[in-house]
């Protein structure tokens, strides 16, 4: 089980995802320039070929990156694993490069200006319930 995002880059600034427009969505960059970045904010990621990384943020937590393609336009799908929050690292990433992060679990960018948590709690709560011997589903 993981906690979910993709980066991408938006024409225009940070809105609501149901805002942007399908061409409104542009380029990351060559794989290259975008490796670059990635390696710039993860140093210690291992990468396994051209567009699949991997590392931790603490020894106990995990992250993953893959380089690809989303409808057409080149992303970023992030999963993370384990308790760190990686929001400041994924927005240090992003606000660099001028990308945004688009958080799965709620559908939505991350402000930047006013992060919200709302879809990492969500999985650490689904998370820790588990872990207490919750079911998924309450």
């Amino acid at each position: 089980m993981s906690w979910d995002a993709v980066i991408l880059r938006i024409r225009g600034p940070i809105r609501p995802a149901k805002e942007v427009a399908e061409s409104e969505y542009l380029s990351l960059g060559s794989p290259e320039s975008v490796a670059a970045a990635i390696r710039s904010v993860f140093p210690s990621a291992e990468w396994d070929g051209p567009t699949h990384a991997h590392g931790s943020l603490d020894e106990y937590t995990g992250i993953t990156f893959d380089l690809g393609q989303c409808q057409g336009y080149s992303c970023v799908r992030v999963s993370v694993s384990g308790s760190r929050d990686p929001i400041p690292w994924l927005l240090a990433l992003a606000n660099a490069n001028n990308w945004v992060v688009l958080d799965i679990q709620n559908g939505d960018f991350i402000d930047p200006a006013n992060p919200s948590r709302r879809g990492w709690l969500g999985y650490r709560s689904l998370v820790q319930g588990i872990g207490r011997g919750e079911s998924a589903d309450g």
